[in-house]
Order: structure tokens, then C-alpha cells, then sequence
């Protein structure tokens, strides 16, 4: 009888190797913080949205970000928070409105001061992922028509150039456009956003300004930053979820699942491969666009996930289109469903369509006050994740929304996202039971590779 030890060797001499496990989270994956300029800084008075909040009943309570959580103020707190929770990539934007308040008049000073928070976040071990564009826009710019004006991706550029040629390589990822299709839904399909056109037919211009918007942004980094030693990593935030028909017998509840998909999801993402802008739904909406300055430009796909919808058409019966939650299923005080297992769907449909592109969670959080559910949350969110990495996905960082509770748009300060609450009045930030189990957890996985039970 041949001896085991005789076997292995003559099996390695005819190329057989063991298989090596694939780890969890290795030392190289991120977790992350995210935020948005304007739900933080206040201060905010040349944007649309500054100027929508001055208007009666679009935000709940009459709230608005004049102050937000004041964070400029506050920045050696927030900072300390961050390594607290372990965090060692900070997504944040830069405001346009505040860096360019009429057209070409750039305020140094404000791109400067990100500069040198990229420069402060550096020095304590913390990188940095920088959104230009986080659903606000100048003044003078919406007034010219918004992602409406045949100018803005001109006008888009020169700014995003005057940014990167000040913070240059210091930042690690670029987020050109957060959520295209949230401002196109929010602004253009209803009226909870500006502009407000509430029409499904005119979403066509805007999404295609976006695009081309983003591949000028993209080239234009490319082309301030490429270096031999440094090649800055840049794409989109794609807000996606799961459309599920309410019914699931019904064909028109199918078909508009499947159209509300086709649209909102992919129609965007897919046209970075082939340059062609593309959806029909019939009567309502179409686009056939080739863009090919859009071809190539997502050097990783960022998702930004929450929920899913279960939708139900009926023609016949106002509302037309119903969006419902599964019946007996946990709900955020929002009223977004919890479902996991809706972002494992949807990571298999990036792989399968960007087969090995880095993938970035660039959002991932729910509204809970109470902080009962914050919890479980992350922690089904990231086995999930732990789950695709060892089958292989290139998935490189996990960004929690948010820091803080601050300015949650229509919802205004309704909304309690962060790992911090916020002490009216004093802006104080009072750290929930969540932010003290995520410091924990991300040690433990830095030391373990694996979530703690």
C-alpha cells in the first residue's frame, strides 16, 4: 500500500496544490463612516436645497441645515469618534454651492479647508473617500435649469478639476454623483426634492446630463491625478433596491417590478460599459443615448443599500403605483423594511455584471432612535458581505450611515441614523450603545477576520 506521505508528493509533482481558504475581512478592508456636506456643515445659503428649505411644508417641522450638527465646530469631537468606532476611511462631500457661488467665482478657502481635513484625517490613519456632487446643487445653477441645463456637465467639471487640483493625492476614492436616481425620484418623478417636476417623462435629459457630467468629472481627475505611484480610484454611489411584485401571480405587479429595476438600478451603471443610456416603458418614458465619453469610467462599483419595495399596479385606482412593506416584517421608524438578504441579491447582480470590479459599500445604515435594531443590522449587513468575499468578490470597504443624527433632507432631524445622538441646543453628541459595540467589533475583526457572535 502506497504511503500517504509518498502519495503527496507525487501528487504535487503532478501540479495538484491544497486549496487555500479565502479569509473574511483581511487586513486590507475598510470600514467607513459616511456623510453629506450639507446635512452636516450648515451654513449652506447659496444651494437649491437652502432655498427649499425656506419653503412652507417641504421639510417636516419647517427644519433646515443653516445649522445642521455644526460640524466645522466640532470637527477634533467627530474625529475622536472616528477612531473610537475604528474607522479608517471617512466618506464625506465637498459642497459645490460653497466652492463656487457664481459661476467662476471659486472660494479658495473653502476648497482649502477640505484639503486640510483630508490632511487631518491622513495624520490619524484615517482615508478618505470625497463625493463631489450629494444632491445639492448652487443656486446659479439650478436657476439655469439644473440637471436640466445643457451646461451643467461643463460647469460640473470645472469645478471638480479646481477641487482635485487642491486635494489632490491625498484623497484615495472619488464619488463623482451620490444616488443619481434619488435626485431623479426625489426631483423629477415627485415633487419631495427640487426641482420638483413630478413628471415620469422628463427623466431622459437630466439622467443623461448626469452622465455625462460624471464622465466628464472622471476624466478630468484622471487626468489631474494618474500618476505612476498613484492611480485615483473613481465611480458613482448607485442608490440600489430590491423591486419586488406584491403579488407575485400578478403580471402587472411582475412587470412593474421589472421596469421599476430596469430603470432605477441598472439603466445608469450598464452605460458605463457601452456608452448607451437605454430603457423603454411604453407610453411613459424611453431613452436610447449613446454617451461614449461613459464608457470605462467606474473604477469600482459603490452601493449604497436599505431596503427593498414590494410594488403593486392598479390602473384603475389612485394611487396607480403601491409600494408595501412584507407582511409581519421589521420596519426602521421610517417604515423601510429590514432585508438583508436583499443587498446578497443585488452583490450578485454587480458581480455578475462587472465581473471583478472592486466593490465599495458606500452606504449601509437605517433610521432607529431607539438603537434596538442598529445592532443586528450591521451585523447581518456585514455577514453578508463576509459571505461574498469568501466566495470571492473584490468587496473592499463597509461605510455606515452615519456619524451623527443630522439633517435627514424631507425628513429634516426626524430621522435618527447616527451612532451618535445629537443633544439639542448643544449639538453635544451622545454616543448610542451601537457606536460602542461597532469600536469593539471592528478591533475584533481586525484581529480575528471574522464578525464576533
Amino acid at each position: 500500500m502506497i504511503q500517504f506521505k509518498t502519495l503527496f508528493i507525487l501528487l504535487l509533482a503532478l501540479g495538484w496544490t491544497l486549496p487555500i481558504p479565502v479569509l473574511g475581512f483581511t487586513p486590507d478592508f475598510k470600514f467607513c463612516v459616511a456623510t453629506a456636506a450639507h446635512q452636516i456643515e450648515g451654513g449652506n445659503f447659496n444651494s437649491d436645497w437652502d432655498r427649499w428649505e425656506q419653503t412652507p411644508g417641504k421639510i417636516k417641522q419647517g427644519h433646515t441645515a443653516r445649522v445642521a450638527t455644526d460640524s466645522w465646530n466640532h470637527l477634533d469631537e467627530d474625529v475622536a469618534h472616528m477612531k473610537d468606532l475604528g474607522i479608517d476611511l471617512y466618506r464625506f462631500s465637498v459642497e459645490w454651492a460653497k466652492i463656487e457661488p457664481a459661476p467662476g467665482q471659486y472660494r479658495m478657502d473653502e476648497i482649502i479647508r477640505y484639503r486640510d481635513l483630508v490632511r487631518r484625517l491622513r495624520a490619524e490613519g484615517i482615508e478618505s473617500m470625497v463625493t463631489l456632487h450629494h444632491f445639492t446643487l448652487p443656486k446659479w445653477v439650478a436657476d439655469r435649469g439644473g440637471w436640466d441645463w445643457s451646461g451643467i456637465p461643463e460647469a460640473f467639471e470645472n469645478y471638480v478639476t479646481r477641487v482635485t487640483g487642491v486635494l489632490g493625492p491625498d484623497v484615495s476614492f472619488w464619488v463623482t454623483i451620490n444616488e443619481p436616481m434619488t435626485v431623479i425620484a426625489g426631483g423629477y418623478v415627485s415633487d419631495v426634492f427640487p426641482p420638483a417636476k413630478n413628471n415620469l417623462g422628463l427623466i431622459a435629459l437630466p439622467m443623461a446630463n448626469m452622465l455625462r457630467a460624471h464622465a466628464r468629472a472622471y476624466h478630468a481627475i484622471h487626468r489631474a491625478l494618474d500618476a505612476d505611484d498613484f492611480l485615483p480610484k473613481v465611480g458613482f454611489a448607485h442608490h440600489l433596491r430590491n423591486f419586488d411584485p406584491a403579488r407575485r401571480s400578478n403580471p402587472l405587479d411582475r412587470y412593474l417590478a421589472r421596469k421599476f429595476d430596469e430603470v432605477f438600478n441598472w439603466a445608469l451603471p450598464l452605460a458605463t460599459l457601452d456608452g448607451r443610456l437605454r430603457w423603454n416603458v411604453p407610453f411613459l418614458t424611453r431613452s436610447k443615448v449613446f454617451i461614449p465619453e461613459a464608457i470605462g469610467t467606474q473604477d469600482f462599483f459603490g452601493l449604497n443599500y436599505y431596503s427593498r419595495d414590494r410594488l403593486r399596479l392598479t390602473p384603475f385606482k389612485a394611487p396607480f403605483i403601491q409600494r408595501e412593506t412584507s407582511r409581519g416584517a421589521d420596519t426602521t421608524e421610517l417604515g423601510w423594511e429590514l432585508y438583508p438578504a436583499g443587498m446578497s441579491r443585488l452583490l450578485y447582480q454587480i458581480r455578475s455584471r462587472f465581473p471583478g470590479m472592486e466593490i465599495h459599500l458606500t452606504e449601509n445604515g437605517l433610521a432607529d432612535a431607539d438603537d434596538t435594531q442598529r445592532i443586528p443590522f450591521i451585523r447581518e449587513h456585514l455577514a453578508v458581505l463576509e459571505k461574498h468575499i469568501r466566495d470571492g468578490a473584490p468587496i473592499r470597504s463597509y461605510c455606515h450611515w452615519t456619524l451623527n443624527d443630522n439633517f435627514e433632507w424631507a425628513e429634516g432631524y426626524t430621522a435618527h441614523f447616527g451612532f451618535y445622538s445629537m443633544e439639542p441646543g448643544t449639538l453635544r453628541r451622545i454616543p448610542r450603545p451601537s457606536a460602542l459595540w461597532f469600536g469593539e467589533m471592528t478591533r475584533s475583526v481586525r484581529q480575528t477576520g471574522r464578525i464576533p457572535q
